[in-house]
């Protein structure tokens, strides 16, 4: 794959995440009304509209400056593998692109909002959450996997 496909390729995907997450957090604010929930699958889903100024299960509440400073040199350093072409095949550039995507629209959350808006909760998941959360995190065992495929022996031709 090329430098500029696969730098393509991620870009586009981390559009898609951020565009997304955007969309439904700007849903979320306005139609979700603070300290109720909405019912989506009977006792599985709910949407809950909450604003987290911590990490997963709301570590180190209250510190958004410390997370801004993270998200961006995640983000950055997400980049240098992309423009580096660093990131294993399709699979790896998709898995940067869910990271890169997820990482800066939380990121617009903390500096616009003082805090990432959440909204969705899931039974015996242990935080809320938001779409950006979810692209992150698949976008990460995406990467592993990438890595472990790369891993491989590769088999001598000849």
């Amino acid at each position: 794959m090329s430098r500029r496909s696969a730098a393509g390729l991620a870009a586009a995907v981390g559009l898609l995440v951020l565009v997304a997450d955007q969309g439904s957090k700007a849903w979320a604010r306005s139609a979700l009304q603070p300290g109720h929930e909405i019912m989506v699958v009977t006792g599985w889903v709910w949407f809950r509209i909450v604003s987290n100024t911590g990490a997963a299960l709301g570590l180190l509440s209250g510190n958004n400056w410390l997370f801004i400073i993270v998200s961006l040199v995640i983000v950055a350093a997400v980049a240098v593998l992309v423009i580096r072409n660093r990131a294993l095949g399709p699979l790896g550039m998709v898995a940067l692109g869910a990271v890169a995507g997820g990482g800066t629209s939380n990121l617009i959350d903390r500096v616009r909002l003082g805090g990432v808006t959440d909204f969705i909760e899931v039974h015996r998941w242990p935080t809320d959450f938001n779409l950006a959360d979810a692209a992150i995190r698949i976008g990460v065992v995406l990467f592993i996997l990438a890595l472990l495929l790369d891993l491989r022996p590769r088999r001598q031709a000849g």
